[in-house]
């Protein structure tokens, strides 16, 4: 029997540069790696969120406490709901989503990688851009505030005296749709209970 010997082959170690490595992550259309950029976004705003609660929880630490004024609480209640939800406990499931679904069925990848790529950053601007609403000036017709409607935007927190800077679009279209469910509930309650002539 013969042997033959096998010739070792160097190979070159050196690491990719970083900006190459970021590239590869930005550009990736690769399940795993989009689980874990979702999940390290989820991860980001759990520690934004943390943030706000604490916020929340100092100035709740005793009656009539000067720590954040009543319009700074209300903006803290709505963000720190918001993105809890949106920004936390979604991008964590669908991490998780994307890295094990496709491995626990044995598939090479999302049925649309691309599609879901871009998924991810839109999730990733969205985040950024409301959270840009916090360090954005007034602009025209008060854009620019955060969000201070409470987590539900129940009626209280949505009226002009409880949010002052809410005005044009937002505040149009709220109250086009509050107007508009009881007017279609009640045209199609007279078609249910229309009588035959």
């Amino acid at each position: 029997m013969a042997t033959t010997d096998l010739e070792w082959i160097e190979a070159d170690a050196r690491p990719r540069p970083l900006v190459d490595r970021l590239h590869a992550w930005v550009t990736t259309v690769d399940h795993k790696r989009l689980g874990i950029l979702y999940v390290g976004y989820g991860l980001l705003f759990l520690v934004i969120g943390g943030i706000e609660a604490t916020v929340m929880r100092l100035q709740l630490v005793r009656p009539h406490n000067g720590f954040v004024s009543p319009q700074v609480f209300n903006q803290m209640f709505t963000m720190h709901g918001t993105t809890m939800i949106f920004f936390v406990a979604m991008p964590i499931v669908f991490g998780f989503a994307n890295y094990l679904v496709p491995l626990m069925i044995g598939a090479r990848d999302m049925a649309f990688p691309r599609l879901n790529a871009f998924s991810f950053w839109l999730t990733a601007f969205s985040g950024l851009f409301l959270y840009f609403s916090f360090v954005g000036g007034y602009g025209l017709y008060g854009a620019g505030t955060a969000p201070d409607v409470g987590w539900f935007a129940y009626a209280p927190l949505t009226a002009k005296t409880f949010s002052p800077r809410i005005t044009g679009p937002s505040r149009s279209s709220f109250r086009g749709s509050a107007a508009s469910a009881p007017r279609s509930t009640s045209s199609s309650r007279s078609f249910r209970c229309a009588a035959p002539e």
